[in-house]
């Protein structure tokens, strides 16, 4: 038999005869083709698998987050749950917000405060010592029976006496503390615009914190502030003739109540406020930053004072050969103390030289001098004598005037603007001239003439 020859393959739509190596190649592109699918259709498996595990778990969190919510909820008080409102906001599948609704909230901390203390009790003792007594409202007798921590109320009369007689108490919510010293007289008057101290005279330690209201102390002569935000730290000395302020730190107001004069003082300075409706600044010194008591010294006379016995020394005797017939005598005489001079008086001296001499200067037109210190301050005192009271100082290089007054080695100064201040030692100023001081003890001789 004859073997027939194999056909070649053809194309089913079109009947073309088709080599076996295009027939080949078309099987390999068919088998590729394939794989490329089945490659597609994995990947799409894999994820929606990722997708489903992702909302699998964030069903789990939202259940676990609702089971610790409930077991917060269950742990709250009732009252609270009523005062206070949960809203939650659900911002996206993953996220829950919790929101406090705080319009019902119905104390703040302001409101507490003013319902826990109680309005009359405004301070409380941290120290007394000495003679002192606090009278209340409506209670004759005054309360001596004192100690730390006793609560002081509004309206208390607060009496400290002699030296070293003296209380300290701190401003109840405030932490201000006021320290009164001997021979002190004051009052305390709070209310809801200011913390008032009435004071009749007397000696103050004030340390003044920030606060909602204004400290004021109040005199017959003087008023001063503190306002409500301000830090501050100042002695201030009460007295019936003139008032003494001084500021360590911060700053205070102090106005003259009968001239309405007014000066802001800020830290180091000192301010007088006298009863003719003046105010002296100054600059202060450490001397005026203590006015608590201080420890007093016993001066023995000298007839009273022990005589120590001197011991010969044996090996000086030996070395210069001090025989015991050559021991000079030591005569010991007691020398009283002279008695002091009494302080003249010195009122009408004061009255010519400040009210009836300066009428004089203007009117005949008398040269007055613009000088300047010798060296560091100059004390002013009240009268020419070094043993009255200092009423201000003159800084190192501050110019002021000299008046053609000399009284007893003083000459009569003031400052700028001012008029006359007080009395100061002629040999602590430096003249410009040699011979000013000349014309001046000469021209006071003349024409201030005045029998004390």
């Amino acid at each position: 038999m004859k073997k027939q020859k194999k056909s070649a393959p053809r194309e089913k739509n079109t009947g073309k005869f088709v080599s076996s190596e295009d027939s080949k190649l078309s099987k390999v592109e068919k088998k590729d083709y394939t794989f490329i699918i089945i490659f597609f259709i994995s990947v799409i498996f894999f994820l929606f698998l990722i997708l489903n595990n992702t909302r699998i778990l964030n069903s789990i969190t939202t259940l676990n987050f609702e089971k610790i919510n409930n077991s917060i909820r269950e742990t709250i008080p009732s009252s609270v749950n009523e005062n206070l409102k949960e809203e939650t906001i659900l911002v996206d599948e993953n996220k829950v917000e919790v929101a406090i609704d705080s319009s019902k909230i119905l104390f703040t901390e302001d409101k507490l405060k003013k319902k826990l203390l109680n309005p009359d009790q405004v301070a409380r003792i941290l120290v007394q010592y000495g003679n002192v007594s606090i009278l209340s409202k409506g209670d004759l007798k005054s309360n001596e029976n004192l100690y730390p921590g006793k609560i002081i109320k509004n309206g208390d009369q607060i009496t400290v006496g002699k030296y070293p007689s003296y209380i300290s108490f701190i401003i109840n919510n405030e932490n201000s503390v006021i320290v009164m010293y001997n021979n002190t007289n004051a009052q305390i008057v709070f209310n809801e615009s200011t913390n008032l101290y009435k004071i009749k005279e007397g000696k103050i330690h004030a340390n003044i914190m920030s606060s909602i209201k204004p400290t004021v102390f109040v005199s017959q002569n003087s008023k001063v502030t503190i306002d409500d935000q301000d830090v501050t730290l100042m002695n201030l000395l009460f007295n019936k003739g003139q008032d003494q302020f001084v500021t360590i730190e911060g700053k205070a107001k102090v106005k003259n109540e009968l001239s309405g004069l007014s000066l802001r003082m800020i830290k180091q300075q000192k301010l007088f406020s006298t009863n003719i409706g003046q105010l002296i600044w100054s600059l202060a010194n450490e001397l005026d930053f203590n006015i608590g008591p201080n420890k007093k010294l016993v001066v023995l006379p000298i007839e009273d004072a022990p005589v120590k016995k001197i011991k010969p020394i044996k090996i000086v005797q030996k070395k210069f050969k001090i025989t015991p017939k050559l021991k000079p005598k030591i005569i010991i005489k007691a020398i009283k103390p002279a008695p002091p001079k009494p302080v003249e008086n010195y009122d009408k001296t004061r009255e010519y030289d400040f009210n009836i001499a300066p009428d004089i200067i203007k009117q005949e037109s008398i040269v007055t001098y613009l000088e300047t210190p010798l060296m560091g301050d100059i004390p002013v005192y009240y009268f020419p004598n070094i043993n009255s009271e200092l009423v201000s100082s003159i800084s190192d290089q501050e110019k002021f005037i000299v008046y053609p007054i000399y009284r007893s080695g003083f000459v009569v100064i003031g400052r700028l603007g001012t008029g006359p201040l007080g009395y100061a030692d002629a040999d602590l100023i430096n003249f410009s001239s040699e011979d000013r001081l000349g014309k001046i003890i000469d021209l006071s001789k003349s024409r201030f003439i005045i029998d004390n």
